[in-house]
């Protein structure tokens, strides 16, 4: 079977998440939907080793469930059970019949991803501009600001979106404070060069941050050698006074790369619980039927060459808001986060 692949590279070395679709033109079975789909991970996905995963014993398993005679349904369920078992944010399914995908850290009502009882610590309700939330703590001389996502105009972004450029408004305004509180817990990801833009306003020299490895090749070993990126200092102001950045299992893809980014600065520290553990860069797919899919094409580790994905990053002080904390409305990272800054 002869299929034409055609490869966007510069868009998988610049952004956190974007997509890439490539020409097929085989018949429309049962079978050639499953065996593209389980070969196009076998070549493509960079995750199997860090999250010991045998590909080929999925096929054995999987392929004698395949005949000519499964319907659509069938085969939905078939994919869906292996995207799930895969535990990994960046691989999904796209069918008639719905998404098939891990749900990971960030769904349900799991009260550490999420900023509780706003009233009782504000002045007031959350200003919305840009890409931000933001407003002043009560009793406090801190900043607080909210990032509930990276994602900009247009995926394909090659500089950040202005939305995010806002941040220096916001800097300015806090620049006598005695510390900043920067909110990613809900923050699931989009463009990690909007990501970029805002850390920079934090640094003060250029410090690298973390290192990634590219899968490059159709064999289970072909990789990049590792890519090393930076954090330098960007706009006209850097804040160099107290920041802590609150994170949780919800704090996924280019929000990560933010965690990253802010963790080897010398004022920051990170208050919550472990990230969500997936920088993976999807590249999108296509069946012959027209379903469509994606799957991860790289992995991280931090600058100390931990490993990012499927692990996450561990925060510098772990704090978890329980749910009767939640009913109670007390937010337990926020309140941490205060501490740190005043002591």
């Amino acid at each position: 079977m002869k299929r034409f692949l055609i490869l966007i590279l510069s868009i998988i070395i610049i952004s956190g998440c974007e997509k890439i679709f490539f020409d097929d033109d085989p018949e429309n079975t049962p079978d050639n939907n499953f065996e593209i789909f389980w070969t196009d991970f076998d070549m493509y996905y960079a995750q199997f080793g860090i999250r010991d995963i045998d590909w080929d014993l999925i096929y054995t398993d999987y392929k004698p469930k395949v005949s000519a005679n499964i319907s659509d349904r069938q085969l939905f369920d078939l994919l869906s059970e292996i995207v799930i078992y895969i535990n990994d944010m960046h691989v999904t399914l796209y069918t008639p019949y719905g998404m098939a995908y891990w749900k990971g850290w960030g769904h349900g009502s799991y009260p550490s991803n999420k900023l509780i009882n706003p009233s009782a610590y504000f002045n007031g309700s959350l200003i919305r501009e840009g890409a931000f939330e933001y407003q002043e703590l009560r009793d406090h001389n801190i900043g607080y600001i909210k990032i509930s996502t990276f994602v900009g105009v247009g995926e394909e972004n090659y500089s950040p979106d202005d939305r995010f450029l806002i941040i220096d408004k916001i800097l300015e305004l806090y620049k006598n404070k005695d510390g900043i509180i920067i909110d990613v817990r809900a923050n699931g990801g989009g463009n990690s060069i909007n990501a970029d833009a805002v850390a920079g306003r934090f640094a003060d020299i250029k410090r690298l941050t973390c290192k990634n490895r590219n899968k490059n090749g159709t064999g289970k070993n072909d990789f990049s050698d590792w890519i090393s990126w930076y954090i330098e200092p960007k706009g006209t102001f850097q804040y160099t006074k107290p920041v802590v950045v609150l994170a949780s299992r919800s704090t996924s893809s280019s929000a990560e790369n933010f965690i990253m980014n802010m963790q080897v600065l010398p004022q920051v520290t990170i208050v919550g619980d472990t990230t969500g553990g997936g920088t993976g860069n999807p590249i999108y797919r296509e069946l012959p039927n027209g379903w469509t899919y994606r799957l991860s094409t790289k992995y991280a580790v931090t600058a100390d060459d931990l490993l990012v994905d499927y692990k996450g990053i561990s925060p510098d002080l772990t704090v978890l808001t329980s749910v009767e904390d939640s009913i109670n409305g007390i937010d337990k990272i926020l309140e941490k986060g205060i501490e740190v800054i005043e002591q």
